[in-house]
């Protein structure tokens, strides 16, 4: 399987470097994002090198998750998406204020402050699919944790089993999609987390 991804990463670059098009650089910058590559700095720098040529909602998304902490603590991938933000659905804007909440945390050293539950709680806003919000809310705000834990359990849409994970095809790992619905959202979550998320309602 490494040396799967690996040769599938290089022909990718390869193919992109010659001939171009957005289907190929979704294809490129997702095999940038698996194990055992998984160089998210490198995510970044590639998307942000083709923001003003051709790109997508979805890898300007993964863009900015991917360079935080990574790259520029300036993060332009996320000041793009923030002049974007009312051009999404609300999907979209409840991922930006995520993204936002994310940089916040990064940059204060992983301390919670006011601004990063302020947009944490903007998130909520959308009626939308989000786990991962409601998980941070729960971690940070033990008052309200037995809430949000319930309530993150209940935004969860596709939980993998042992099988899915094993026998998973290289297509769902070059799908944006599979990538925002898993660490961006966690709305599809692995069985081992499933079980450690429902444990913790019932402590």
């Amino acid at each position: 399987m490494k040396e799967n991804i690996e040769s599938l990463n290089k022909f990718f670059k390869s193919e992109y470097e010659q001939y171009g098009g957005i289907d190929l650089l979704i294809k490129y910058v997702m095999s940038e994002t698996i194990a055992p590559i998984e160089d998210y700095a490198n995510v970044a720098n590639i998307i942000k090198n083709n923001v003003h040529t051709q790109i997508s909602g979805d890898l300007l998304i993964i863009g900015a998750y991917s360079a935080i902490g990574w790259t520029s603590p300036q993060n332009e991938l996320l000041n793009v998406l923030n002049v974007m933000y009312p051009y999404f659905p609300d999907e979209g804007k409840a991922i930006i204020h995520y993204l936002n909440a994310n940089l916040i945390y990064t940059k204060n050293s992983m301390k919670v402050n006011s601004d990063y539950l302020n947009e944490l709680y903007k998130t909520l806003d959308y009626d939308v699919p989000f786990v991962n919000n409601r998980l941070r809310i729960a971690e940070h705000c033990p008052k309200e944790s037995v809430k949000y834990y319930a309530e993150a359990l209940k935004n969860i849409q596709v939980v993998y089993s042992k099988e899915d994970v094993m026998q998973f095809p290289i297509e769902h790992f070059l799908q944006p999609r599979s990538f925002i619905n898993e660490y961006i959202l966690g709305t599809h979550i692995s069985y081992v987390n499933y079980k450690t998320l429902s444990d913790k309602i019932k402590l």
